[in-house]
């Protein structure tokens, strides 16, 4: 410590220790001698004195009152910028996260807007092909329905009535899905078939993969799933089970060559598939019996149905708005 310091230290505590002592204390004694021991010492004890004398004015308490509530704001303010600081910081986080949030929900949308829609339908009794934006070809059945949805990131077809070959062409950015209320199918580029009855939906496939998930919850759906490829049939059942079976595959594209094949086939495939190539609607009731087997061709349907009581336990019924095919053992 120098000196000046230590002199300037000791005045201090000399002015202390003499504000409130006696005339003829002790003390002032040794402090005489200490301020005659160095000029430097009566420099420093002046100037202590002089300082506290200007403190002691009202004028500059009220400034040294000034002061000291400047120099709270000043903290007061520097705290305030630092809690500024910590706001804009989240504020700019917050801004930032929403700014992700909106353009991911804009991207969703924007991907959930179709590019291409169209709805087609045949009468009963024809068989008609189409080709879609991609490339694509499909061939309906009669009385078949689909509706086809194109997005960005996806090819999208809802086969709503009936039976439909679809022929894909390949594109690994969208994949090609067919959906009914039993099934949903997804390829990438391949030829197969999906045949919709009412007892279930079979997929049949000619060529390439195809993925088969039952309509289920997503966690379950996966586990459900069935892969397809070259030759294969699935059957896809209303308890949400998919079963591959050991049917032709070459027997869902027949129907392209006016041929409608059963293979161990109930009344209600025949029904339903009967339907699609006759005026009147064919319905089946009663027991279902799964032992009819045939391959028929489309100009010959009338005829087939007629007959259908010289092949399986059934009567078949002609009314005025629908035929029904009944199992031999239900009462009427």
């Amino acid at each position: 410590m120098s000196k000046a310091i230590q002199s300037s230290e000791a005045a201090a505590l000399w002015y202390i220790r003499l504000r409130d002592a006696e005339p003829d204390a002790p003390e002032r004694g040794e402090f005489e001698r200490w301020l005659t021991t160095s000029p430097v010492h009566q420099a420093e004890y002046e100037s202590i004195c002089s300082t506290m004398d200007q403190l002691a004015s009202p004028k500059s308490l009220a400034k040294l009152a000034d002061a000291m509530e400047q120099n709270a704001f000043l903290e007061k303010s520097a705290k305030r910028q630092k809690v500024v600081k910590h706001i804009a910081h989240v504020v700019a986080i917050c801004a930032v996260g929403l700014f992700a949030l909106f353009a991911n929900k804009q991207y969703e949308i924007w991907l959930q807007q179709p590019t291409a829609q169209i709805v087609a339908d045949t009468p009963v009794g024809n068989i008609a092909m189409r080709t879609l934006d991609d490339g694509s070809r499909v061939t309906l059945s009669g009385n078949s329905q689909m509706e086809v949805k194109f997005y960005r990131h996806q090819r999208h077809v809802h086969l709503m009535r009936g039976e439909a070959i679809f022929d894909v062409a390949k594109d690994a950015n969208r994949p090609f899905v067919v959906e009914t209320e039993l099934a949903k199918v997804t390829v990438l580029g391949t030829r197969f078939a999906v045949n919709k009855l009412s007892k279930l939906v079979r997929i049949s496939v000619d060529h390439g993969s195809v993925r088969v998930e039952p309509i289920m919850p997503k966690s379950e759906a996966a586990d459900n799933a069935k892969l397809l490829t070259n030759g294969q049939v699935v059957e896809v059942y209303p308890n949400q089970t998919a079963v591959i079976t050991q049917r032709r595959a070459a027997d869902a594209f027949a129907f392209v060559n006016g041929k409608l094949v059963f293979e161990w086939a109930d009344t209600y495939e025949v029904a339903d598939t009967l339907s699609r190539y006759r005026a009147r609607p064919v319905v089946a009731d009663g027991q279902s019996s799964h032992n009819i087997s045939a391959i028929v061709s489309v100009q010959d349907a009338e005829e087939f149905l007629q007959g259908l009581p010289n092949i399986a336990p059934v009567i078949v019924h002609n009314q005025t708005k629908q035929t029904v095919i009944e199992s031999a053992n239900t009462k009427l």
